[in-house]
């Protein structure tokens, strides 16, 4: 476990509480406390606005802190989660976690999200606690469910001050009483003070550091906020709704053994940014005061070279996934064919993906730095079976035949300039044909891509695979639904291997097949992670991922990791032509 991760700032002991490392109505649960610091745990869906931060930094990825769901793209968090001493934190290093629950379990309900852009204060510096507030913009947005949800900001009036004697709930993934993060989110009721008795309590303390847009609250008995609960809310019910009034900010820290420590000091009061006296600050980055700009590549006048009306064909749109014909049901899939000196036969060793009558992706690997011996020539595409010359299969009882295959030259191929920096990041190439792909055949089609936010925001749980196996064990593309892993758990397994995910957005971690008795295969490189989303007004395919690596030996536990590819869009832009 890492150690834990503390911003010491001039006020003496005072202890910033991060981590212990590195239309739709608000406000209502809709599932059906040891800190937090001698709280409880908290029930599935009881506060499904809450949300955990996590950083990548140093080949690891790491929570340190909470936020607080606003709307469909805005979380709100304390601004010392995001500004450091040395300056802002990369939003390229931030993950943000939606509808977990257990710190290190995950399950299909967390959902992850890129971050687009972050806003701390204007009148926050690091070495002060003043103005402790900020906002994160995600770069997709957010699907309601019973488990995530926005909360409230504060209605209950004109008057502000804070509620004293009021009782709120803080909830979070902070150091528990074993000063260790807790397996799963715990919540604690603590009682809203007023500042004259927080101050009192301890004057050298709150006396200097405490303002009006603050306040404290806290039974001083063992049950407070801690470290790792930054950032995260003070949450007040009324009626059936709930309301956040409190960010979770700083308090003093203690000893143990007579050693002073950055540690949460239990028997002391904890200190919330009050978020009601920041309400029109909050208000101009929430969605209902008005559009929000989408991100350039949503606009992008390239996109009309895609083909964005005839994209993912899809068939049999009202049929399960796994009741659909795979010969001819996946026109896109091509494989890229390389001469080898010496060999009368093209080898096929990656898959490459038909994105329009002109262009494919692939892995860069499969084009960058390949043996002297190996020279990319072709593409071959609409095929099914690799044995035969004409490809015949039987769809709903009724014998078919494709169109031939077709064989094309390639004009020029461009791969990510960052590939491999670090070791297998932005693993993406594009692929230009000489000629252009007669996609009017029905075995050879394009797919679309997650050209718009709403079609990148889609979190599912398991995508369609379909690919060849690596080597010739098999010589028909298969098709097999594989699970999403988490990627912090996935990050946990390729540390070991010295693998950093550095920017966890880009890449996609999956299951793999189990192995079937002796049978232990793994798809070709580049092999495509697809799923059907609602793309005007149709049921149709999208990319959403490009094998990239895996280990080497078939795991139930030990994923593989694929080039998530909406995160590539900005780039796949840029570098295509007419």
């Amino acid at each position: 476990m890492a150690s834990i991760r503390c911003y010491a700032l001039a006020l003496g002991t005072l202890v910033l509480l991060i981590a212990p490392s590195t239309g739709q109505s608000c406000g209502e649960r809709k599932a059906a406390n040891l800190l937090v610091w001698k709280g409880q745990e908290a029930k599935d869906g009881h506060w499904p606005w809450h949300v955990a931060l996590w950083r990548s930094m140093g080949g690891t990825i790491s929570y340190f802190c909470g936020g607080t769901v606003l709307d469909n793209n805005v979380v709100l968090t304390a601004a010392h989660c995001l500004q450091t001493p040395s300056g802002l934190i990369g939003r390229d290093q931030v993950t943000v976690q939606v509808g977990r629950n257990r710190l290190k379990l995950a399950d299909d309900r967390t959902k992850e999200h890129e971050v687009l852009d972050m806003f701390v204060h204007p009148g926050y510096t690091a070495v002060s606690v003043d103005n402790d507030i900020a906002i994160i913009r995600l770069a997709t947005d957010i699907t309601y469910t019973n488990y995530i949800q926005p909360i409230c900001l504060w209605d209950r009036g004109e008057d502000l001050t804070p509620v004293v004697g009021s009782r709120g709930f803080v909830v979070g993934f902070g150091i528990d009483e074993s000063n260790r993060p807790p397996g799963s989110l715990r919540e604690a009721q603590l009682p809203v003070v007023s500042n004259f008795q927080c101050v009192r309590s301890n004057p050298n303390f709150f006396g200097p550091t405490l303002t009006e847009k603050m306040f404290c609250a806290g039974d001083r008995n063992g049950t407070s906020a801690c470290n790792g609960d930054s950032g995260g809310g003070l949450f007040f019910q009324y009626g059936e709704r709930w309301v956040i009034r409190g960010v979770v900010s700083f308090t003093q820290s203690r000893s143990i053994d007579g050693i002073s420590n950055k540690v949460c000091d239990p028997e002391e009061f904890t200190v919330f940014t009050d978020v009601a006296k920041y309400l029109d600050w909050i208000g101009q980055y929430l969605r209902k005061a008005g559009p929000t700009p989408p991100p350039p590549v949503d606009n992008n006048p390239k996109l009309n070279l895609l083909g964005l009306d005839t994209c993912g064909s899809n068939a049999y749109p009202n049929r399960d996934e796994s009741s659909k014909p795979v010969f001819l049901g996946y026109p896109w899939v091509g494989l890229l064919e390389y001469t080898e000196t010496g060999a009368r036969e093209k080898k096929t060793i990656c898959h490459a993906t038909l994105i329009s009558d002109r262009y494919l992706v692939t892995a860069a690997h499969c084009v960058v730095n390949l043996p002297p011996r190996f020279k990319l020539t072709t593409v071959r595409l609409g095929e099914y079976d690799k044995t035969t010359t004409r490809d015949c299969g039987i769809i709903d009882g009724q014998s078919e035949c494709a169109p031939p295959v077709q064989t094309l030259r390639i004009e020029s191929v461009v791969a990510h300039r960052s590939f491999n920096t670090p070791k297998f990041a932005n693993d993406i190439a594009l692929v230009r044909l000489r000629d252009r792909a007669d996609v009017s055949q029905r075995n050879v089609k394009p797919i679309c891509l997650p050209f718009s936010k709403e079609l990148r925001s889609y979190k599912p749980s398991a995508f369609t695979l379909t690919a060849w196996t690596a080597g010739s064990s098999a010589a028909k593309i298969e098709r097999s639904e594989r699970g999403v892993v988490d990627t912090v758990e996935c990050q946990e397994k390729y540390t070991e291997e010295s693998i950093a995910l550095v920017k966890t957005y880009r890449e996609i971690c999956v299951l793999q097949e189990p192995a079937q008795g002796s049978r232990c295969t793994f798809p070709a490189s580049g092999a495509p992670l697809q799923v059907v989303q609602n793309v005007r007004g149709s049921q149709r395919y999208v990319l959403h991922g490009m094998l990239s690596y895996g280990p080497k030996t078939c795991s139930t536990t030990f994923p593989d990791v694929y080039v998530n590819v909406g995160s590539f869009m900005d780039w796949i832009l840029d570098n295509i032509q007419e």
